[in-house]
């Protein structure tokens, strides 16, 4: 078995190995031969490695990130900075890139981990200069979320994202129910993504006239956990820089979504939570690593052990060998294998993974945690820092050398 040692030196290279930059941008793309532009949950995951390598490379990561701000406060979930090389990135910019109404940026976000990366990088240096200059554009993007994609959809404190690539799960089964499709195929599925943008180009992205489209209107549970998570941090981020009134503001936020969450998303005849449509509230029922996420927060202690207990360590669901896949296994939607094409329908995430040990370790299953965190280490070993992972046999799938399954090195610290 590798050693801490060596684990993070592999890490460092691969973060090192994946950099872009020149005078005008500095990021980390996720993978140099597949992923080449700058993405934004994955700059953010990046971020947090780079604080134990280098935290000036995260503090540019995320400056360069903010400077594509919308002037509405949202952040895109890419960033193109420069042409792609290679047939396949090409291809990809092709298929996607001329979507979107600016050539540099597209018009939808992704889960806000931004919060947790800055507070990261201050835990790190204790540079308050830099959160003086950078919290205005998390207060600019936090605000944002909550007047278009709570106040003007719902109100009733969680987020609604309006495509499934703001999820960062392009492809989970559940968007298979608003898809309604019965046999995935990834072809179909791309044309279904692509017909989205083009309808909300016709709407000028109004987020009211997106609303009367209702083509894709869910409060994912994943995404609004890492909301509520950020909230948090950002309140705390305003007090550190004297900010009382927003500090509890965005606490208020964060309860009132909090409890929105337990309310509509937890079902409690099977002990889980479920993303929901945003319109009826009504259950998307599918068992997926996001119903998961929720162990991340303070949420009632019952709760908590049916997700462990039921779910999390049911070999029949998300226990396997090594854990923990995408998708229940069994659910009829379950494909243990992935590819980069094929994304988010069973093989192991090291970004899930890391949100789920936290939860784990939050509420004291610090046996369960040091298992997972023992079976990713066994994953690098067999197949290196790869975007997905077969979780019966820990073969690596899609892009090689990606930059947040690095996300191992703060789970061993």
């Amino acid at each position: 078995m590798m050693n801490f040692t060596e684990i993070r030196e592999r890490a460092r290279e691969v973060l090192t190995g994946n950099l872009v930059h020149n005078s005008e941008y500095f990021y980390t793309c996720p993978s140099i031969g597949t992923y080449q532009h700058q993405w934004l949950w994955d700059s953010c995951f990046h971020a947090i490695v780079w604080s134990y390598f280098n935290p000036e490379n995260a503090k540019r990561e995320l400056l360069s990130l903010i400077k594509k701000q919308f002037a509405n406060g949202m952040l895109p979930h890419m960033c193109y900075w420069k042409k792609a090389k290679g047939v396949f990135p090409r291809l990809g910019d092709w298929l996607f890139k001329r979507l979107w109404p600016e050539p540099d940026r597209s018009r939808i976000t992704q889960p806000p981990v931004i919060a947790e990366a800055v507070t990261k990088i201050y835990d790190t240096t204790q540079d308050r200069e830099f959160i003086e200059q950078i919290l205005p554009s998390l207060i600019d993007y936090y605000d944002w979320l909550h007047l278009e994609r709570n106040e003007q959809i719902s109100g009733d404190g969680l987020v609604s994202i309006i495509h499934p690539w703001e999820s960062g799960m392009d492809l989970l089964p559940t968007w298979d129910y608003i898809h309604k499709i019965t046999h995935f195929f990834t072809l179909r599925a791309g044309l279904w993504l692509s017909k989205l943008i083009k309808e909300y180009n016709k709407v000028d992205w109004q987020i009211d006239r997106i609303k009367e489209l209702n083509l894709f209107l869910v409060k994912d549970v994943a995404f609004n956990v890492i909301y509520i998570l950020n909230l948090e941090k950002l309140a705390n981020l305003c007090d550190l820089v004297g900010d009382q009134s927003r500090k509890e503001q965005y606490l208020s936020r964060a309860k009132k979504a909090q409890k929105a969450l337990n309310n509509k998303c937890w079902d409690d005849e099977t002990g889980f939570f479920y993303s929901i449509f945003s319109l009826n509230n009504e259950f998307l029922p599918e068992k997926t690593i996001s119903g998961l996420f929720p162990l991340i927060l303070d949420i009632d202690r019952n709760k908590i052990e049916r997700l462990v207990n039921e779910h999390l360590v049911n070999e029949e669901e998300f226990w396997l060998p090594f854990p923990i896949p995408s998708v229940a296994k069994s659910s009829p939607n379950f494909n243990p294998r992935g590819s980069s094409m094929v994304l988010w329908r069973g093989p192991t995430w090291f970004n899930s993974n890391w949100y789920i040990v936290k939860g784990l370790q939050r509420h004291e299953f610090d046996e369960y945690a040091q298992h997972i965190i023992a079976k990713m280490c066994e994953m690098i070993e067999i197949s290196g820092f790869r975007e997905q992972y077969n979780p019966f046999t820990a073969q690596g799938y899609g892009a090689k050398n990606f930059g947040w399954s690095t996300l191992i090195v703060d789970l061993l610290r």
